[in-house]
């Protein structure tokens, strides 16, 4: 699990990382599992189990979406010059706006009211050449980057027409509750000990915290992250498998390992590592406690950091949510 950093903000670099990998209307949009932006794939493409958005295995044809605040529009505008797109590999062919009057489309069509940017070229990343639309959609309810490729060698399959038809549909949606984005995880949380969610994770992970502040920074409140990923090390691996996993836990320094031993987790076998540590910002004292819980191919990661002298306090508490944590 990647976990996110201490200052739980989106990060547009997010969206740089993303270009190096008739209208139907606003209801016939489909919104893959987690995100608020979706669209009506074009022909043949499904929901994708890896990714945000959709795939056609078939003609390894795919349409990833990312979705970012309202502001980060000018942001991501900005670096999307054909020189800086060239680092990328990519060669334009062209750019301008999806829509040339948006004002002309329906009222219920969420492109009516937004700023577009549509460039077309090819991506070049060794041997293989790939067809790419990168739409850039930016209005008041949020921005959205869709990255839609296929191999030169399929491209018969995937027309322009096609792609900007999907296009067309994009549609934003309310943010769904937490309780309905806690729903959505592969495991559920029982005793919270205290602590309340301030953030899930697309459908993989979720942040826990104490204290009245949503934006933990400094080790000012103790957090807590939970989330699952794919795979499992072998028996004789799992202890080097969670020191490495640790040195990955952002915004601490000057680590040291005071405990690292196995142990059982909710009837499986896991992996436990206390530390002590300093917060990057601040210089405080903070403590690190991770606990890996492995299945058959896939394992539950816990991550807490909080200031030193509220360790003990707090150990027994994040052990009650440990304790309750149930797979879906």
């Amino acid at each position: 699990m990647g976990l996110p950093k201490m200052k739980i903000r989106l990060g547009l670099s997010l969206a740089v990382l993303l270009v190096s990998g008739g209208l139907a209307g606003a209801a016939d949009a489909i919104f893959p599992k987690g995100t608020l932006v979706g669209v009506v794939p074009p022909d043949g493409m499904v929901e994708s189990p890896t990714f945000s958005g959709f795939e056609d295995r078939s003609k390894a044809a795919s349409l990833l979406i990312i979705e970012m605040p309202p502001q980060a529009y000018p942001q991501i505008e900005a670096g999307f010059t054909d020189a800086a797109l060239a680092t990328k590999g990519i060669t334009v062919e062209s750019r301008g706006p999806l829509v040339a009057d948006p004002k002309s489309l329906p009222e219920s069509s969420a492109l009516r009211d937004a700023q577009t940017l549509l460039v077309i070229g090819k991506q070049s990343a060794g041997p293989v050449v790939a067809k790419k639309w990168i739409l850039l959609a930016g209005s008041t309810k949020g921005t959205a980057l869709i990255t839609v490729q296929i191999p030169e060698a399929n491209a018969g399959d995937l027309s322009d027409e096609a792609v900007r038809k999907s296009l067309m549909t994009l549609a934003f949606r309310a943010p769904p509750s937490t309780q309905e984005q806690l729903a959505g995880l592969p495991f559920k949380l029982g005793d919270l000990a205290g602590f309340r969610v301030v953030k899930v994770i697309g459908n993989t992970a979720a942040v826990l915290t104490e204290g009245d502040k949503d934006i933990v920074e400094s080790a000012s409140q103790p957090i807590f992250v939970v989330g699952v990923s794919p795979g499992t090390p072998r028996e004789d691996d799992r202890g080097q498998f969670a020191l490495r996993s640790l040195s990955s836990v952002p915004a601490v320094r000057d680590m040291h390992i005071d405990r690292a031993e196995p142990l059982r987790i909710g009837g499986q076998p896991g992996f436990e590592i206390i530390a002590t540590a300093k917060d990057a910002a601040s210089g405080a004292d903070v403590k690190v406690i991770q606990w890996l819980r492995f299945g058959s191919n896939a394992h539950i990661r816990m991550i807490t950091v909080v200031k030193a002298d509220a360790f003990q306090d707090t150990y027994t508490r994040v052990r009650a949510i440990r304790d309750g944590l149930e797979s879906n």
